[in-house]
């Protein structure tokens, strides 16, 4: 057994919804066995952690892992401010065997005003099968040997073309999504390994321990070998098949099924699907499932037992969701007691979360959005306007409805970093919508475990649930920026998966 003394526990009390400090944790093998209590004895680790701060480990309930540990380093172009910048940034990517692939670029965050394109590509890696994906994934740039390779059928939706009809190189919505899966694809397995490998190791150093993986893009009979992958990893995977078929979940052995099934697309790319249209012009975006068809998604899923989700940001996406929902459950929770499910949830009004707590449809959102774009000015103010910017992703109104609110930061997106997340709903660009930070917290713990069906399992630091545990050097419910606070230390079902030294 092994007794964590000297420390400040936390433990999240249900019943009072909030979280209660102790001064020691007793670990009997993968378990919990007492908190708050000492133990002497033969046989008992007596673990000193001098003041140090342990909380359950954290979740990550939307991330991608390949695409993270693929961008770190040089393919990562989330730091370049200006056209010039950006051009310097492609000459520098590396090859993989004739492959060129990079992403995170963001041009509203330049200060240039200028647009990303395709010219780089062709000056620099003309020879090259070439690919680089903008910050939310929702477009992309390709130079025109790729596009030769790639041979999309012209009439397919989201290839822009230049004012004689010739394709730019940047590809939208289907376009896009046919390109990244066939690019993807082409990636030699061992490279593609070792970047869900370095993923990890990120992931656990910032204490998140569970990850759900979504999986996009692969062939049916590929999803068994990209699940059994992933779970030899040293994190607590949870796969997400981002494909709108339950039955393929089920075959699969999985409670839930979705995740990144797109309804719409992205609010930086201009085409998540809204009511109104977009601020800075290009229309309104579109919705990518007709009712009838997301009816059937939806319909079979609660048939089956199998929670299913959807990828929604614009309030247009929400609203079809929600209204199909209603036809499914009437009005109610499942009576299955499936935990469906909305990834990201950005531009939802009052009526929209009111109904996601009626009917118990969990919210996985993204904190760390609001922090890159909300800020004045930015991509938020610029895409939507003011009166729509400040509706965004409104966590306090969903947490007080009564709505499961999940914590995640769709890497590489945003930094694979809870405490990030946290800060970020601690610091809300509207001060109606912050949250404190146990609220937070519970959104990257207990919540996130609910979310995964493993809340009896995990969590949570309580007598019979895992040691499933973070320790950090501070306290960070003494701390303004949560940031400063270090992870010493990350532990999965009792063994230490992180260590600083």
């Amino acid at each position: 057994m092994k007794l964590f003394h000297n420390a400040r526990v936390y433990s999240f009390d249900a019943d009072r919804r909030r979280f209660h400090r102790f001064d020691s944790l007793l670990v009997d093998g993968a378990n919990v066995a007492g908190i708050g209590q000492d133990a002497i004895g033969i046989g008992v680790d007596r673990i000193d952690l001098d003041g140090a701060t342990v909380l359950p480990a954290f979740a990550d309930c939307h991330v991608h892992l390949t695409d993270t540990g693929y961008f770190l380093g040089p393919r990562d172009l989330g730091s370049v401010r200006n056209y010039e910048e950006f051009g310097a940034a492609v000459a520098r990517l590396p090859s993989d065997a004739g492959f060129v692939f990079a992403g995170q670029y963001d041009e509203s965050t330049w200060c240039d005003g200028a647009a990303a394109d395709a010219r780089p590509l062709e000056h620099l890696h003309a020879g090259a099968r070439a690919m680089l994906t903008r910050i939310d994934g929702h477009s992309c740039l390709v130079n025109r040997r790729t596009l030769d390779w790639l041979d999309l059928p012209p009439e397919l939706p989201g290839i822009e073309r230049d004012a004689s009809s010739q394709p730019t190189g940047k590809l939208f919505t289907e376009a896009n999504w046919r390109a990244q899966a066939a690019f993807m694809a082409q990636i030699p397995l061992a490279i593609r390994r070792a970047a869900e490998r370095r993923a990890v190791d990120v992931a656990l150093s910032r204490g998140a321990l569970h990850l759900h993986a979504q999986l996009v893009g692969f062939e049916r009979a590929a999803y068994a070998g990209e699940i059994e992958a992933l779970r030899a990893l040293p994190a607590k995977i949870h796969p997400k098949v981002c494909e709108p078929d339950a039955a393929l979940a089920q075959q699969l052995g999985l409670p839930y099924v979705g995740g990144d099934v797109f309804l719409d697309g992205s609010i930086g790319s201009r085409t998540a699907a809204m009511f109104e249209p977009y601020a800075d012009g290009d229309g309104s975006g579109a919705l990518r499932f007709s009712d009838d068809q997301l009816l059937a998604y939806y319909a079979q899923a609660e048939a089956l037992g199998i929670a299913a989700g959807v990828h929604a940001i614009g309030d247009a996406a929400i609203e079809q969701s929600i209204r199909t929902w209603e036809r499914v459950l009437a009005g109610k929770p499942s009576a299955r007691g499936c935990r469906h499910f909305i990834e990201h949830f950005e531009l939802a009004t009052s009526e929209h979360i009111d109904a996601c707590a009626r009917m118990n449809i969990y919210l996985s959102m993204q904190p760390q959005f609001d922090s890159l774009w909300a800020a004045a000015g930015g991509m938020y103010e610029t895409r939507l306007g003011e009166r729509r910017k400040r509706s965004m992703n409104a966590l306090a109104r969903i947490d007080a409805a009564g709505a499961t609110l999940c914590g995640g930061d769709d890497s590489p997106v945003c930094d694979l970093n809870p405490l990030a997340g946290m800060q970020a709903c601690i610091e809300h660009h509207e001060s109606a919508e912050r949250l404190p930070f146990g609220r937070a917290l519970a959104m990257y713990t207990i919540n996130a475990a609910r979310f995964g069906y493993a809340e009896h399992r995990t969590g949570n630091l309580l007598p019979g649930l895992a040691c499933d545990l973070v320790v950090l050097d501070r306290d960070p419910f003494e701390m303004d920026r949560l940031t400063e606070c270090t992870i010493l230390q990350t532990w999965s079902d009792g063994g230490r998966v992180f260590c600083t030294v």
